[in-house]
Protein backbone atom coordinates (compact mmCIF):
# COMPACT_ATOMS: atom_id res chain seq x y z
CA UNK A 1 0.00 0.00 0.00
CA UNK A 2 1.14 3.40 -1.00
CA UNK A 3 0.84 7.03 0.20
CA UNK A 4 1.07 9.87 -1.93
CA UNK A 5 1.87 13.00 0.13
CA UNK A 6 1.40 16.76 -1.98
CA UNK A 7 2.58 19.16 0.00
CA UNK A 8 3.22 22.59 -0.89
CA UNK A 9 2.90 21.28 -4.56
CA UNK A 10 5.62 18.76 -4.74
CA UNK A 11 4.24 15.06 -4.79
CA UNK A 12 6.00 12.06 -2.80
CA UNK A 13 5.22 8.23 -3.03
CA UNK A 14 5.86 6.11 0.32
CA UNK A 15 5.36 2.41 0.99
CA UNK A 16 3.61 2.46 4.08
CA UNK A 17 4.71 -0.90 5.14
CA UNK A 18 8.22 0.27 5.30
CA UNK A 19 8.14 3.20 7.14
CA UNK A 20 8.67 1.49 10.49
CA UNK A 21 7.35 3.20 13.95
CA UNK A 22 7.54 6.61 12.00
CA UNK A 23 3.87 8.92 12.89
CA UNK A 24 2.67 10.85 10.53
CA UNK A 25 0.81 13.94 11.88
CA UNK A 26 -2.37 15.26 9.98
CA UNK A 27 -4.11 17.94 11.20
CA UNK A 28 -5.22 16.64 14.53
CA UNK A 29 -5.12 13.18 13.81
CA UNK A 30 -1.88 10.93 14.33
CA UNK A 31 -1.02 7.94 12.11
CA UNK A 32 1.96 4.94 12.10
CA UNK A 33 1.60 4.68 8.24
CA UNK A 34 3.03 1.23 8.95
CA UNK A 35 0.52 -0.21 10.87
CA UNK A 36 -2.25 1.20 9.30
CA UNK A 37 -1.45 -0.75 6.25
CA UNK A 38 -1.00 -3.66 8.19
CA UNK A 39 -4.03 -3.68 10.40
CA UNK A 40 -5.97 -3.08 6.68
CA UNK A 41 -3.90 -6.03 5.33
CA UNK A 42 -4.84 -8.39 8.00
CA UNK A 43 -8.75 -7.86 8.13
CA UNK A 44 -9.21 -7.60 4.30
CA UNK A 45 -7.35 -10.91 4.02
CA UNK A 46 -9.80 -12.32 6.54
CA UNK A 47 -12.86 -11.01 5.26
CA UNK A 48 -11.95 -12.30 1.46
CA UNK A 49 -9.18 -14.75 1.38
CA UNK A 50 -8.04 -16.20 -1.45
CA UNK A 51 -10.58 -13.33 -3.32
CA UNK A 52 -7.61 -10.64 -2.46
CA UNK A 53 -5.31 -11.05 -4.91
CA UNK A 54 -1.87 -9.22 -4.37
CA UNK A 55 -2.36 -6.38 -6.89
CA UNK A 56 -5.53 -4.93 -5.11
CA UNK A 57 -3.65 -3.87 -2.35
CA UNK A 58 -0.85 -2.81 -4.00
CA UNK A 59 -2.38 -1.41 -6.65
CA UNK A 60 -6.02 -0.54 -6.40
CA UNK A 61 -5.52 1.16 -2.96
CA UNK A 62 -3.91 4.53 -2.00
CA UNK A 63 -3.61 6.62 1.00
CA UNK A 64 -3.15 10.41 0.75
CA UNK A 65 -2.50 13.27 2.20
CA UNK A 66 -3.73 16.76 0.65
CA UNK A 67 -2.20 20.52 1.03
CA UNK A 68 -6.06 21.33 2.39
CA UNK A 69 -5.92 18.44 4.91
CA UNK A 70 -2.69 18.97 6.14
CA UNK A 71 -2.82 22.27 6.48
CA UNK A 72 -5.56 22.18 9.07
CA UNK A 73 -8.57 23.43 6.75
CA UNK A 74 -12.12 22.99 7.65
CA UNK A 75 -12.92 19.59 6.06
CA UNK A 76 -15.01 20.03 2.91
CA UNK A 77 -14.55 16.28 0.96
CA UNK A 78 -15.15 12.48 1.44
CA UNK A 79 -12.59 10.84 3.47
CA UNK A 80 -12.77 7.39 0.35
CA UNK A 81 -13.63 7.28 -2.66
CA UNK A 82 -13.43 4.38 -5.66
CA UNK A 83 -13.62 4.64 -9.24
CA UNK A 84 -14.01 1.05 -11.58
CA UNK A 85 -11.21 2.76 -13.42
CA UNK A 86 -8.72 3.74 -10.95
CA UNK A 87 -9.75 2.14 -7.51
CA UNK A 88 -9.40 2.68 -3.89
CA UNK A 89 -8.33 5.77 -2.64
CA UNK A 90 -8.51 7.14 1.16
CA UNK A 91 -7.34 10.52 2.38
CA UNK A 92 -6.02 10.83 5.89
CA UNK A 93 -6.79 13.70 8.02
CA UNK A 94 -10.61 13.65 9.23
CA UNK A 95 -10.69 10.13 11.21
CA UNK A 96 -8.62 8.44 13.58
CA UNK A 97 -6.27 5.29 12.67
CA UNK A 98 -8.64 3.09 13.78
CA UNK A 99 -11.83 4.67 11.48
CA UNK A 100 -9.56 5.37 8.51
CA UNK A 101 -8.88 1.65 8.96
CA UNK A 102 -12.45 0.85 8.23
CA UNK A 103 -13.15 3.98 5.58
CA UNK A 104 -10.04 1.76 3.83
CA UNK A 105 -12.38 -1.54 3.97
CA UNK A 106 -15.08 -0.01 2.95
CA UNK A 107 -13.91 1.64 -0.20
CA UNK A 108 -12.29 -2.14 -0.66
CA UNK A 109 -15.60 -3.74 -0.62
CA UNK A 110 -16.23 -1.77 -3.63
CA UNK A 111 -13.42 -3.09 -5.20
CA UNK A 112 -14.32 -7.03 -4.08
CA UNK A 113 -18.09 -6.14 -5.51
CA UNK A 114 -16.82 -4.97 -8.71
CA UNK A 115 -14.53 -8.39 -9.41
CA UNK A 116 -17.50 -10.16 -7.71
CA UNK A 117 -19.10 -9.14 -11.30
CA UNK A 118 -22.06 -7.59 -9.10
CA UNK A 119 -20.83 -4.40 -9.09
CA UNK A 120 -22.29 -2.76 -12.54
CA UNK A 121 -25.65 -4.35 -12.20
CA UNK A 122 -26.63 -3.42 -8.53
CA UNK A 123 -27.84 -0.10 -7.49
CA UNK A 124 -26.06 2.30 -5.03
CA UNK A 125 -28.33 1.45 -2.24
CA UNK A 126 -26.83 -1.94 -2.79
CA UNK A 127 -22.84 -0.76 -3.58
CA UNK A 128 -23.27 1.36 -0.39
CA UNK A 129 -24.71 -1.86 1.52
CA UNK A 130 -21.89 -4.00 0.91
CA UNK A 131 -19.20 -1.24 1.87
CA UNK A 132 -21.22 -0.24 5.09
CA UNK A 133 -20.90 -4.01 5.61
CA UNK A 134 -17.02 -4.36 5.47
CA UNK A 135 -16.37 -0.84 7.65
CA UNK A 136 -18.09 -2.89 10.57
CA UNK A 137 -15.76 -5.36 10.49
CA UNK A 138 -12.97 -2.54 11.78
CA UNK A 139 -15.78 -1.30 14.50
CA UNK A 140 -16.62 1.92 12.44
CA UNK A 141 -20.49 2.30 12.29
CA UNK A 142 -21.86 5.36 11.08
CA UNK A 143 -25.25 7.46 10.72
CA UNK A 144 -25.82 9.53 7.05
CA UNK A 145 -28.89 11.99 6.10
CA UNK A 146 -28.52 11.73 2.27
CA UNK A 147 -28.98 8.28 0.07
CA UNK A 148 -28.31 6.15 -0.66
CA UNK A 149 -26.05 6.26 1.82
CA UNK A 150 -29.26 6.47 4.57
CA UNK A 151 -31.24 4.09 3.26
CA UNK A 152 -28.24 1.70 3.02
CA UNK A 153 -26.99 2.14 5.95
CA UNK A 154 -30.62 1.56 7.71
CA UNK A 155 -31.06 -1.65 6.02
CA UNK A 156 -27.55 -3.10 7.00
CA UNK A 157 -28.33 -1.55 10.73
CA UNK A 158 -31.48 -3.53 10.99
CA UNK A 159 -29.33 -6.86 9.85
CA UNK A 160 -26.55 -6.73 12.25
CA UNK A 161 -29.19 -6.16 15.00
CA UNK A 162 -30.72 -9.79 13.76
CA UNK A 163 -28.68 -12.71 15.84
CA UNK A 164 -30.14 -14.90 13.15
CA UNK A 165 -27.93 -12.71 10.68
CA UNK A 166 -25.06 -10.92 12.67
CA UNK A 167 -24.03 -14.15 13.90
CA UNK A 168 -22.76 -15.47 10.55
CA UNK A 169 -19.38 -15.63 9.69
CA UNK A 170 -18.40 -12.15 7.57
CA UNK A 171 -18.08 -14.29 3.95
CA UNK A 172 -21.45 -15.59 4.40
CA UNK A 173 -22.89 -12.20 5.48
CA UNK A 174 -20.60 -10.73 2.62
CA UNK A 175 -22.44 -13.22 0.23
CA UNK A 176 -26.38 -13.09 1.03
CA UNK A 177 -25.94 -9.05 0.41
CA UNK A 178 -23.48 -9.39 -2.67
CA UNK A 179 -26.05 -11.86 -4.76
CA UNK A 180 -28.11 -8.49 -4.48
CA UNK A 181 -29.00 -5.98 -7.31
CA UNK A 182 -31.45 -3.12 -5.66
CA UNK A 183 -32.76 -2.28 -2.31
CA UNK A 184 -35.72 -3.81 -2.60
CA UNK A 185 -34.16 -7.17 -2.57
CA UNK A 186 -32.02 -6.16 0.44
CA UNK A 187 -35.46 -4.88 2.19
CA UNK A 188 -36.62 -8.63 1.41
CA UNK A 189 -33.33 -9.83 3.40
CA UNK A 190 -34.24 -8.19 6.30
CA UNK A 191 -37.44 -9.35 6.23
CA UNK A 192 -36.60 -13.07 5.65
CA UNK A 193 -33.87 -12.64 8.69
CA UNK A 194 -36.83 -10.76 10.99
CA UNK A 195 -39.10 -14.02 10.32
CA UNK A 196 -36.46 -16.31 11.16
CA UNK A 197 -35.64 -14.21 14.33
CA UNK A 198 -39.24 -13.71 15.65
CA UNK A 199 -40.68 -16.53 14.04
CA UNK A 200 -43.42 -14.69 12.62
CA UNK A 201 -44.40 -17.42 10.38
CA UNK A 202 -44.18 -15.17 6.89
CA UNK A 203 -42.09 -18.63 5.60
CA UNK A 204 -45.17 -20.93 6.22
CA UNK A 205 -47.69 -18.78 5.33
CA UNK A 206 -46.56 -17.67 2.21
CA UNK A 207 -46.05 -21.70 1.32
CA UNK A 208 -49.24 -22.16 2.39
CA UNK A 209 -50.64 -19.18 0.16
CA UNK A 210 -49.68 -20.39 -2.93
CA UNK A 211 -47.14 -23.30 -4.72
CA UNK A 212 -45.98 -20.80 -7.81
CA UNK A 213 -42.53 -18.95 -6.72
CA UNK A 214 -44.03 -16.49 -9.38
CA UNK A 215 -46.22 -15.15 -6.83
CA UNK A 216 -44.72 -15.62 -3.93
CA UNK A 217 -41.95 -13.32 -5.25
CA UNK A 218 -44.07 -10.81 -6.36
CA UNK A 219 -45.96 -10.71 -3.08
CA UNK A 220 -42.58 -10.48 -1.12
CA UNK A 221 -41.06 -7.95 -3.24
CA UNK A 222 -44.17 -5.59 -2.70
CA UNK A 223 -44.23 -6.42 0.91
CA UNK A 224 -39.80 -5.28 0.73
CA UNK A 225 -40.88 -2.23 -1.20
CA UNK A 226 -43.34 -1.49 1.05
CA UNK A 227 -41.44 -1.98 3.97
CA UNK A 228 -38.17 -0.62 2.46
CA UNK A 229 -38.08 2.33 5.03
CA UNK A 230 -39.68 0.86 8.07
CA UNK A 231 -38.09 0.14 11.28
CA UNK A 232 -38.41 -3.44 12.46
CA UNK A 233 -41.02 -2.88 14.86
CA UNK A 234 -43.10 -1.73 11.96
CA UNK A 235 -41.96 -4.40 9.92
CA UNK A 236 -42.86 -6.79 12.36
CA UNK A 237 -46.64 -5.42 12.27
CA UNK A 238 -46.50 -5.45 8.78
CA UNK A 239 -45.89 -9.11 8.23
CA UNK A 240 -47.96 -9.91 11.70
CA UNK A 241 -50.98 -8.52 10.05
CA UNK A 242 -49.83 -10.54 6.28
CA UNK A 243 -50.11 -13.79 7.84
CA UNK A 244 -53.59 -13.39 9.18
CA UNK A 245 -54.61 -12.78 5.97
CA UNK A 246 -56.97 -15.81 4.70
CA UNK A 247 -54.59 -18.01 2.19
CA UNK A 248 -57.47 -18.25 0.11
CA UNK A 249 -57.12 -13.78 -0.52
CA UNK A 250 -56.72 -13.31 -4.47
CA UNK A 251 -52.97 -11.95 -5.09
CA UNK A 252 -54.47 -8.91 -6.40
CA UNK A 253 -55.94 -7.42 -3.04
CA UNK A 254 -52.86 -8.43 -1.14
CA UNK A 255 -50.96 -6.41 -3.31
CA UNK A 256 -53.57 -3.53 -3.11
CA UNK A 257 -53.40 -3.35 0.53
CA UNK A 258 -49.77 -3.06 0.76
CA UNK A 259 -50.07 -0.38 -1.66
CA UNK A 260 -52.25 1.01 -0.02
CA UNK A 261 -50.47 1.56 3.09
CA UNK A 262 -47.46 3.02 1.27
CA UNK A 263 -49.78 5.63 0.23
CA UNK A 264 -51.26 6.67 3.14
CA UNK A 265 -47.89 6.40 4.89
CA UNK A 266 -46.52 8.90 2.69
CA UNK A 267 -49.79 11.05 2.56
CA UNK A 268 -50.23 11.07 6.38
CA UNK A 269 -46.60 11.03 7.19
CA UNK A 270 -47.71 12.51 10.78
CA UNK A 271 -50.42 9.54 11.91
CA UNK A 272 -49.51 6.42 13.56
CA UNK A 273 -48.13 4.09 11.25
CA UNK A 274 -49.25 1.00 12.98
CA UNK A 275 -53.08 2.45 13.04
CA UNK A 276 -52.71 2.73 8.98
CA UNK A 277 -51.78 -1.05 8.66
CA UNK A 278 -54.39 -2.36 10.40
CA UNK A 279 -57.10 0.36 8.76
CA UNK A 280 -55.73 -1.36 5.38
CA UNK A 281 -55.68 -4.99 6.57
CA UNK A 282 -58.92 -5.19 8.56
CA UNK A 283 -60.87 -6.68 5.80
CA UNK A 284 -58.36 -9.28 5.21
CA UNK A 285 -57.31 -10.46 8.68
CA UNK A 286 -59.04 -13.61 10.38
CA UNK A 287 -60.13 -12.54 13.65
CA UNK A 288 -60.36 -14.82 15.75
CA UNK A 289 -63.37 -15.91 17.18
CA UNK A 290 -63.90 -15.22 20.91
CA UNK A 291 -65.52 -16.70 23.83
CA UNK A 292 -68.76 -15.57 25.07
CA UNK A 293 -69.07 -15.63 28.72
CA UNK A 294 -72.46 -15.30 30.76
Amino acid sequence: MYLFLRVNGQNATIDMEQTGKQTLTIGEQHYQPARLAQQVRKLATKMWGRDLTPDILNQRLAFEVLDSVRSGNRWGGDSGSFTPAHGASVTLGRWNEQATIGIALHELAHEMHLRSGGYDDSDNIIREALALLAEREAKLVRSFEREPYYTASNLVDQLCELRAFDSLSFQRRWAELSVLDNGVGLSDLVNYYLDQEYGLGLDRWIRRYSKQVEVRETLLNTLAACSLRYSLDYRRILIRNLVRCRTETKLEQLLHVLDAVATLDQRYPDDDLERIIKFCFEPLVCNRRRLAFS
